[in-house]
């Protein structure tokens, strides 16, 4: 069974603004995002990871998900915990640079069932033959340590499955040109 799904990524800013960088997602990456599956994807095993100039921190990875049925919407937010294991960031070795690191993060375990339900809850709607749509959407707070580059550009990733590798949502979004202006890096807070 697969819901629509609009995954809004997230750039730096005080909060991090909420970015849909639509011309910033490989084509390859929109064909597997297509044939997600979100329905059976298991929530223990997804992972996001964003690669960040050196200067830039992330400090709070929040997931927010939204489930709307007719005029009903509702929204839970999970906070994401670091990504403990390193071997799950193998497949993202040739995204490293010498000015950039790469963060990554997955839902806490104990929040796992609560996702599940929010996904049971689209499942027994969609069986009652009721039309709804589910939003992903990642967020992060984030610090700086100084002044940032010229060209401060973000690449976000994603991974499906636990056997599965990263892929690419958005690639080299500048945060200086492709963000609102409340998400500028210099409006981004030193870290501290």
């Amino acid at each position: 069974m697969r819901f629509p799904v609009s995954f809004k990524l997230a750039a730096a800013a005080l909060a991090l603004g909420v970015l849909t960088a639509c011309s910033s997602v490989p084509v390859t990456s929109m064909v597997k995002l297509a044939r997600t599956d979100l329905a059976a994807t298991d929530p223990a095993a997804l992972r996001i990871a964003v690669r960040l100039p050196q200067g830039l921190r992330p400090r709070r990875v929040t997931l927010r998900v939204t489930v709307a049925v007719g005029a009903d919407k509702r929204e839970q937010a999970f906070v994401l915990a670091d990504l403990d294991d390193p071997g799950e960031l193998l497949s993202l070795a040739g995204e490293v640079t010498n000015d950039s690191m790469i963060y990554a993060f997955r839902i806490a375990p104990a929040d796992v069932p609560r996702l599940l339900a929010v996904r049971d809850e689209m499942a027994a709607h969609k069986a009652k033959g009721e039309r709804g749509s589910l939003t992903i959407g990642v967020g992060a707070e984030a610090c700086r340590l100084g002044a940032l580059p010229a060209k401060t550009l973000i690449t976000t990733y994603l991974k499906t499955e636990r056997t599965g590798d990263f892929f690419p949502l958005t690639r080299d979004v500048d945060l200086r040109k492709d963000v609102p202006k409340e998400a500028a890096p210099e409006r981004i807070p030193l870290c501290g």
